[in-house]
């Protein structure tokens, strides 16, 4: 007679922000090994929930939307042994031109919806003395660009906040991280003029964009255990973009 062997149960992950392209992405490289729970406004594809991915309808801009998505897993008795917080919006407008509404607003979906679904669930993963937090940022935050003040901001927010979390959390075992890509093939980009498209990607050695495989590639692997010494680190998927800025005269 055969032993039966037990079924290997898979890691948590939420994927906040499950729809954009990265969020998409990230869902598609991290499902084969993992059970995930895709956070979103409107509902997932029917490409996602074909792979098995939980769909989990919650605005992060709400101000209970970390204790919503932590009282789901508590009812589901699953945890969270990753977050990655892929939700995020981009507006490329002078300053003068700004609304501060529009500011607010992309304040609140690029940083501070993140910061309060994660100190929801941070305490579970305290507990438990295990979990992988991965937030995704931009170039932006670091190199900043003309009509980008307040994303710029908002991205650089989330690069401190991280930061200053991982030295928080690293001795209860939790690592935090960003991930900052450079310019993504995605319906973002699309919104920006072809000759702003152009100029961008001639910054950067391999003069193109990135496609959101290749940045969930680096996500998947942040979240997991193969990344295990790696906290509090800004890993720029940007094609050589911020290295090439930093050596080169501003003109």
């Amino acid at each position: 007679m055969t032993t039966p062997t037990l079924q290997t149960v898979k890691p948590t992950a939420i994927i906040v922000g499950a729809t954009g392209a990265i969020g998409t992405a990230v869902c598609k490289a991290m499902a084969s090994t993992w059970q995930l729970v895709g956070v979103s406004r409107r509902g997932l594809s029917e490409e996602l929930l074909e792979i098995g991915v939980t769909d989990l309808r919650v605005d992060i801009t709400a101000p209970d939307a970390g204790e919503t998505i932590e009282g789901w897993l508590d009812n589901a008795d699953w945890s969270c042994d990753a977050l990655v917080i892929a939700a995020g919006i981009h507006e490329v407008s002078l300053l003068g031109e700004y609304e501060m509404k529009s500011v607010e607003r992309m304040m609140s979906i690029n940083f501070f919806g993140p910061l309060a679904v994660t100190k929801a669930l941070l305490a579970g993963m305290l507990a438990r003395r295990q979990g992988s937090i991965v937030w995704v940022s931009s170039v932006r935050g670091e190199l900043g660009d003309p009509g980008q003040v307040a994303y710029g901001a908002s991205k650089g927010a989330m690069n401190s906040a991280i930061s200053s979390l991982a030295r928080e959390v690293g001795r209860r075992k939790v690592r935090a991280n960003v991930v900052a890509p450079g310019v993504i093939n995605s319906p973002m980009t699309d919104v920006l003029a072809q000759n702003w498209q152009e100029s961008l990607t001639k910054r950067n050695p391999l003069g193109r964009m990135a496609n959101p495989e290749e940045v969930a590639a680096v996500i998947g692997w942040l979240a997991g255990p193969k990344s295990s010494y790696i906290t509090g680190t800004i890993v720029n998927v940007d094609c050589g973009e911020q290295a090439a800025m930093l050596k080169e005269p501003a003109t």
